[in-house]
């Protein structure tokens, strides 16, 4: 649920900067966003997933806190925040773009990934901490949901099962090289479909 929850009144003055909501606000997400920006992201960008670091420094993090606030709590930040979907998933949007942007700008190393740090299990205890985890995953489910069984099939005893391509190809009476395509083929579209929904690099 949603901070604002409904509550017209609440969100009315968080867009016109009262200090007290805008003090609400962050006093509610600072240790969330903390999390996030200590764990890092996992972006898709071109025909691949990289790994944006996360920030290891106390100061690091909490100078990177301060800098993502400013950006949310700026007329244009408060004012592009719907108040029907997760202000957490809004927040932590705008703070992945500035690590993004930074790391562009900066020319920083990024690692290459597979495609399991979009794990379908392994969900985090604390709700706000694993928002953006949560709508990658939900996002995933979607595009799984259009494609056909078999292959939905293979995916899950690949990624959300943990098995070798092997292991996971022989669930289904398939080789190894049968299932190696319809990873290939499965991991495009699910890049493509993720793109498509606002989570590719361009934006």
């Amino acid at each position: 649920m949603t901070f604002f929850a409904g509550d017209r009144d609440l969100l009315q003055r968080f867009r016109q900067g009262d200090r007290a909501v805008l003090d609400r606000v962050y006093q509610h997400y600072v240790r969330p966003l903390s999390h996030i920006l200590r764990q890092g992201f996992s972006v898709p960008m071109a025909d691949r997933l990289v790994h944006i670091p996360g920030l290891n420094d106390s100061d690091a993090i909490e100078s990177a806190c301060q800098e993502v606030f400013l950006r949310a709590f700026r007329p244009a930040g408060r004012l592009g925040y719907d108040g029907e979907r997760s202000y957490g998933n809004y927040l932590f949007r705008i703070a992945r773009n500035w690590r993004i942007d930074e790391h562009r700008r900066r020319a920083l190393p990024v690692t290459d990934v597979e495609i399991e740090a979009l794990s379908l299990a392994d969900p985090a205890p604390d709700a706000d901490t694993r928002l953006v985890d949560a709508e990658l995953g939900a996002l995933v489910e979607d595009y799984l949901a259009t494609v056909p069984e078999r292959e939905q099939s293979y995916f899950r005893h690949r990624f959300a099962d943990g098995l070798p391509q092997t292991d996971a190809a022989a669930r289904l009476g398939m080789t190894r090289i049968q299932g190696r395509r319809i990873e290939a083929r499965v991991k495009a579209g699910l890049l493509d479909f993720l793109r498509s929904r606002g989570h590719g690099g361009n934006r």
